[in-house]
């Protein structure tokens, strides 16, 4: 972390108030008991860039193990353009729609009145990679005011990430291999699921026939369907990773889902995340909808767990998980 020692401006500060005249009266002690404090070195960010079930979880911490608090404390997160910031948590930390600049990069910016003393603030960002052969940067920029009345500066160290597409070869193997895949020691999932807001009558026959071509177009193996039930088993291998990934398409509650299972996250999410990017395409392409944004992401504002169901137009739903009602078109 680097630190800077700024005398904020007479603008912010301009005036040290006195009660009486000086040698007469008693400081406050509360405020002298705050100013004597010593905070060095005890204002600190941590920060971490980790994968999330289908996203990128960044989050920060800012940490005050000093006995006074710190005031009108000013972030900044910066990150590449290919992450889409998809929701931030705790909520009332949304901001506005990210800045752009000319390097490439966005930001977004928000404040906090006050840390108080011996405590600590965690804000989670979640970003949605776009599908495309990438790597960024992500770092945090924070400003605040001491007790002492001095702007201090706490800039974090880089996280890298990179995202890269997976090169799919077909792999068979039966049925019955498929649950103990699954129970592999280190394995992980992730879904994304969809919802395709159509005026017109629903043809989840024709939802469903357009997961079976997706995945076939990206190489993957057809290892068993069931035409009634809506679901189809998947599998292949990652050619750049080495990684045997399983994909289960299917709809249900009127839902198009893609749950992906494989032992390295981040192929996961660059996998959903192209899986998700070109079923949305192939979609709008055959006239079902009239644009991409009409297929919606079917994952909580609030906590990111998925719906149990897609509700109809100007329906609220309830998450599951945290209880919030919302409505998702």
């Amino acid at each position: 972390m680097a630190e800077q020692n700024n005398k904020k401006g007479s603008k912010i500060h301009g005036l040290v108030l006195l009660k009486g005249a000086p040698g007469k009266e008693k400081p406050d002690e509360s405020t002298y008991a705050f100013e004597s404090v010593d905070q060095e070195k005890k204002i600190k960010l941590a920060h971490q860039l980790v994968p999330y079930r289908s996203v990128y979880l960044y989050s920060i911490m800012l940490i005050n193990d000093s006995l006074a608090p710190i005031t009108e404390i000013k972030i900044r997160i910066k990150f590449p353009e290919f992450l889409v910031l998809s929701r931030i948590n705790p909520p009332e930390f949304s901001t506005n729609p990210p800045q752009r600049d000319n390097l490439g990069s966005q930001q977004v910016n928000f404040e906090i009145d006050e840390l108080s003393e011996s405590s600590q603030k965690q804000i989670n960002f979640y970003f949605n990679p776009v599908p495309r052969n990438n790597k960024g940067d992500v770092n945090t920029y924070i400003t605040y005011v001491n007790n002492k009345d001095f702007v201090r500066v706490l800039n974090s160290d880089t996280k890298k990430i990179e995202i890269i597409l997976p090169k799919i070869e077909p792999k068979i193997i039966s049925s019955a291999k498929i649950s103990e895949f699954l129970k592999i020691e280190g394995i992980k999932k992730a879904v994304k699921s969809l919802g395709i807001g159509t005026k017109n009558k629903v043809d989840l026959d024709l939802y469903f026939s357009h997961i079976e071509q997706l995945l076939g177009m990206h190489k993957f193996q057809l290892i068993a369907k069931d035409d009634k039930k809506k679901i189809a088993w998947f599998y292949g291998t990652d050619l750049i990773s080495k990684q045997e990934i399983l994909v289960i398409g299917q709809i249900v509650s009127d839902k198009v889902e893609f749950l992906a299972a494989a032992q390295i996250h981040p192929v996961l999410i660059s996998l959903l995340a192209m899986l998700s990017e070109d079923y949305k395409k192939r979609i709008t392409s055959i006239g079902i909808v009239k644009s991409p944004n009409e297929i919606f992401d079917l994952e909580c504002d609030f906590c990111g767990a998925i719906f149990d169901r897609f509700p109809a137009k100007g329906e609220s739903i309830e998450c599951k998980n945290c209880h919030r009602v919302q409505t998702v078109w």
